[in-house]
């Protein structure tokens, strides 16, 4: 048996392959690369963590795609501020196919030159492709769990000269999704919370802005019901758009990139909004397709 020793004993120190390392451990080992990056305040070695085709999107900033934009906005958030501090931590992961989409909370700790340091906390959505050696990240958007002076945050601008993307999405997909959209627009309208959250899963994650995540419908209906109450603030216009879908498993599980503006009144007061959402939709048993996992931002 002096072969078997001798193939144990060389297997000692070797890193496991990635079909042997279950999907929690790969992607403890991702986050923990990304801090390093994050700390190291080092933007190439940030990129390295996203797919070529991957989306960001930042809290009160634009999305940002592909490895040259994802790139350029942590070149730009580490020449405006010096990070003190940055860790993630993971509340929950689920498998779809050959992604797992993870949600968590971050906490970051920056300093502009001159100034004091500020503390911004919040959650994220991470959508992750789990087939190569190493988890990549296809998708992600962040966003703070309590209000904050959006001064804080460093402008970044986009890059010049890009062009806008456009997407082959399938069209009975993209269909079905719209349809979805539509319910949205006029549920939102008319201050019918109850109902919006009834397009939620029973066990799903809303990401929305300034607050903690809700999770499971409990949280979530009461979230809607008092957020679109009638009432004091009225919605003049709300336009939902989608940006790539993304087929996770088949057509029952489709990650939709979202952008919304909203136009709104209370009083004499009156605004636009813009932002952008990850949209993780899945077929219940009647095959309609609900909300699993939802996070939201503003521009």
């Amino acid at each position: 048996m002096k072969w078997l020793a001798y193939l144990l004993l060389g297997m000692i120190g070797c890193p496991a392959p990635a079909w042997a390392t279950s999907p929690e451990a790969r992607l403890r080992a991702a986050n923990a690369a990304l801090e390093a990056a994050w700390l190291a305040e080092d933007a190439a070695a940030l990129r390295a963590h996203y797919a070529a085709d991957a989306v960001v999107m930042p809290e009160h900033s634009v999305a940002r795609r592909g490895g040259d934009e994802i790139e350029a906005y942590f070149s730009g958030w580490f020449t405006a501020v010096d990070v003190k501090g940055y860790r993630r931590s993971t509340d929950d992961i689920r498998l779809v196919g050959t992604h797992a989409v993870e949600i968590g909370q971050f906490e970051q700790r920056f300093a502009r030159q001159g100034a004091k340091a500020d503390d911004y906390r919040g959650k994220y959505m991470a959508v992750w492709a789990m087939d190569g050696e190493e988890p990549k990240l296809v998708a992600e958007l962040w966003g703070a769990d309590a209000p904050f002076d959006r001064a804080m945050l460093p402008e970044i601008a986009p890059m010049a000269g890009k062009a806008s993307a456009s997407f082959k999405n399938d069209p009975s997909l993209t269909a079905e999704i719209n349809a979805r959209n539509a319910l949205i627009d006029t549920l939102v309208t008319e201050r019918r919370g109850a109902e919006h959250a009834s397009l939620f899963l029973p066990d799903a994650a809303y990401l929305t802005y300034y607050t903690p995540t809700r999770q499971g419908m409990d949280q979530i209906r009461d979230y809607f019901v008092e957020h679109e109450k009638p009432g004091d603030v009225s919605i003049e216009a709300l336009d939902l758009g989608s940006g790539k879908l993304r087929v996770l498993a088949r057509d029952d599980v489709v990650l939709e990139e979202g952008f919304y503006r909203v136009a709104w009144r209370a009083g004499e007061a009156n605004g636009v909004v813009r932002g952008k959402s990850l949209n993780l939709w899945k077929r219940d048993g009647d095959g309609e397709f609900k909300l699993f996992r939802q996070a939201v931002n503003h521009d």
